[in-house]
């Protein structure tokens, strides 16, 4: 795993959307090969933006 790694906005875009259109998880790691862990800290990264908004 390469923790501390820079975050791919393009990646990140992705999964943000993918995820508003309902998909799961586990559909958006396999679909944008990205590991489960590295989606949903996107996801919650997201949440936690829209919180403080």
């Amino acid at each position: 795993m390469m923790s501390g790694k820079p975050i791919d906005m393009s990646k990140l875009r992705n999964v943000i959307k993918l995820y508003t259109q309902g998909k799961s998880k586990i559909f958006i790691s396999e679909y944008l090969q990205l590991s489960r862990n590295t989606v949903k800290k996107y996801i919650n990264q997201f949440l936690s933006s829209k919180k403080n908004v």
